[in-house]
């Protein structure tokens, strides 16, 4: 796949995360989302590209792992996020583990 294609190359889906989110993914801190479910959702092995809404993705990901929880099941401040983000929270909801395959900075010109 040429360099410049890179966040094209067989993903024909995409999540988008707040921009709160990027640098903590990008430095593996944070490697799971938490969903409500939907059936346009990734399946396990799917490669998907992540962006900040409809912008450029700034990282490619596999999913690694597909669950079902609970909202009770979360720790409290996952709980709060997802208050604040206005996600239902009586349903259950899905989890995707994901792993960084490559990111956009891996592809920029080094900066003397």
């Amino acid at each position: 796949v040429p360099d410049q294609n890179w966040a094209d190359a067989a993903m024909s889906r995409s999540l988008w995360f707040k921009s709160e989110f990027v640098a903590a993914i990008l430095s593996g801190e944070k490697r799971d989302t938490i969903r409500a479910q939907s059936t346009r959702l990734p399946r396990v092995g799917d490669v998907v590209a992540f962006s900040v809404g409809p912008r450029t993705p700034f990282a490619q990901a596999i999913i690694d792992r597909i669950e079902t929880v609970m909202p009770s099941e979360l720790p409290e401040d996952r709980s709060q996020q997802l208050a604040r983000c206005a996600v239902e929270t009586t349903r259950p909801l899905v989890r995707l583990t994901f792993s960084i395959q490559r990111t956009a900075t891996a592809r920029l010109p080094r900066v003397a």
